[in-house]
Formats: C-alpha cells, structure tokens, sequence
C-alpha cells in the first residue's frame, strides 16, 4: 500500500459517513425483534448508526418505537424498514417515521422502497439507505435518490437479497452514491480492506447482537459466541413469515435434518406486541421474550460471527471497531511505496 492509499481510505469514510451524518461509517443493522431503541440509541450515542427496526408493526406501534429512539439519544439514528414483509403496514411505517420524527433520520430499506414512499420521506428532509443484493437493484436505488447503498454479499447473516459474494459486487459497482458493504465485517482492519476495495463504510448484524443492548435471547447470544463461520449455514428452512428468501442462520437440529421438521409449534415469543406461538421453521429470531426452544429457531449469524468473543456494550464494539480501523491506516502508513 503506497503513503496516499491510507489517506484516500480515510477520504472514503469521511464520504460514506456524511452520506449518513453520523461521524463513523459503520451502520448496525436493523433486526427484527432484535434492534430496538436501546440498542439502536447506544449505537448512535457511540458516533455510528444506530437502527430501529419496524418489521411488521402497524403506525401506532412503529410510531412509539421512533419516539422511544428520539428519547434515548441526540444522535442521528435510522428507521428500518422492509417492504416485502411489511406489506400493508409500510405506509403506516413512513407515516409514523414523517410524524413522530424531531429531526433528520435515515430511513433503512431492506430492499427497494416504493419511489412514492421515497419522495415523501426525501421531500421531508430525511436521507435515503437502501440495502440491495444485485448490481440492478443499486442501480434502481441510485435513480430513487438514495444517499447511500449497502450491497449485502452472501457472506451476511439474515435474509439474502442476491446471490453473490461481497467482493463481487464491489467490484461491479458503478453508481454515485457511496456504497457501504454488508457481509463478515467482523472487525475494523476488515472494514478498511472493503474500504480499499472500493466501499465507504460497513454494515454489520451479527456483532451488535451480541451486546447488552440487543434484545435478542441470551442463549443466541451465547451461541453466537461459541461460534464459528464454519458452523453457519444458507438455508431455506425458516420461511414461514417471510417466504422466497434464503437466510444465513446458526446451523441447529432444524437445518441438519435430512428433511424438514414438523411445523409444530416449538416456543413462544411477542411480536408487534402481541404473544404468539412460533412454529418450527418461524423466520422469527429469539428475543429476551421468547420461551421453549429457542435453539431451533432462527438464529441469524453471518461469517463475520468469528469475531465475536464475548457479549459487549455496543458502544465498546464501535470503540472497537474505530481503534481497529484506526491501527490498519496507521500500519499501512508506515508500508513502504511498490
């Protein structure tokens, strides 16, 4: 690496973080069940971006969780949105997000939003994310405005847009708005490699659910950190809620069969506020509220699960990931030019 590649990293995530307004390109992932204001407050708190996810709440419910975010931090923060699952809800979801919201936010689409959805939030004065899996779909996000684009590769633990590896679809990317890169980005030496490669920050799952504020069940937490790559697996195998989408989970019982298992109903948990029992094959991940056997539900983990060691405050797994980022510039600095 020659003496000006370290500053041109550092250029690059200046872009990416002013695309966000927030003053470290690193954006934690919206996570259904998992990511609510608590988690998504500290992330922001932290210099990063912090997200609230929606999922599948109606206006009333998605309108309390911004307004919980709002409380807990001054920060910018993103509101998480997902047109495929949301459905008839999404438009109660952007209502509530243009209401209730008391300053600039970043809305998170996983997935193209409506370009209706897209010009009423823009026109509002929020900025545009929108995660795609395919080249096609960044170019469509560009044409709707969007201030940044994440490319998830297959790498990425949750539900896939594509089918490619993250370098792949760096490598094509041709659009204007700065690209942030979502799969295995476990630390931030790795973040300054996709940096070089041509992204202008990360989005990351799998470290911040393995924090004190993720509301995700303590045994998933465990779990992902006894865990490796090697024991996570893309299957198909936890479509009922959300259909058509292959995810990247913790391998289990429910994976490793030879056949699928029985749907039979195999815990309990709250979504949207309500009880409700979880069939085996949910897309639904284990949160602090569920109860049975949470060890076959949907674990989402990505490859970058390797780097997680131990359950963190969130604002120690950005610190972690600044100083991280911080050392591989500093250490490319001091290469000597080819």
């Amino acid at each position: 690496m020659s003496a000006a590649e370290p500053e041109a990293l550092r250029a690059a995530a200046e872009r990416g973080a002013r695309a966000l307004g927030v003053g470290f390109p690193l954006i934690q992932a919206g996570m259904g069940g998992v990511a609510g204001p608590a988690l998504a407050a500290a992330v922001s708190d932290s210099g990063a971006l912090g997200t609230v996810a929606l999922y599948k709440s109606d206006g009333e419910q998605a309108a309390a969780l911004v307004t919980d975010t709002a409380a807990r931090t001054r920060a910018v923060f993103g509101v998480n949105v997902i047109p495929e699952v949301a459905g008839r809800f999404l438009a109660e979801q952007i209502a509530a997000l243009l209401d209730t919201a008391d300053r600039p936010l970043v809305l998170n689409s996983y997935g193209l939003p409506p370009a209706d959805t897209t010009g009423r939030v823009l026109a509002a004065g929020h900025r545009l994310l929108v995660q795609v899996g395919t080249l096609a779909d960044a170019a469509a996000a560009a044409d709707l405005g969007a201030h940044a684009v994440v490319l998830q590769g297959v790498e990425a633990g949750g539900h896939h847009l594509g089918d490619l590896r993250l370098r792949e679809l760096l490598a094509g990317y041709d659009q204007a708005p700065p690209v942030f890169a979502a799969g295995a980005v476990g630390n931030g030496a790795e973040l300054a490699e996709l940096l070089a490669a041509g992204a202008s920050g990360a989005l990351c799952g799998t470290a911040f659910v393995a924090t004190d504020e993720s509301a995700a069940h303590p045994r998933y937490k465990q779990a992902l950190v006894r865990s490796t790559a090697e024991e996570t697996v893309v299957t198909d195998r936890y479509a009922i809620g959300w259909p058509g989408r292959p995810h990247r989970v913790l391998r289990s019982e429910v994976t490793d069969a030879p056949e699928p298992l029985p749907a039979t109903m195999i815990a309990w948990t709250t979504v949207t506020g309500r009880r409700r029992p979880v069939p085996r094959g949910s897309a639904a991940a284990p949160t602090v509220e569920s109860e049975g056997l949470v060890d076959q539900m949907a674990r989402y983990a990505g490859l970058g699960c390797t780097a997680v060691r131990s359950v963190r405050p969130a604002a120690a797994v950005v610190a972690r990931f600044r100083a991280e980022f911080a050392a591989a510039l500093a250490d490319a600095a001091h290469v000597p030019a080819r």
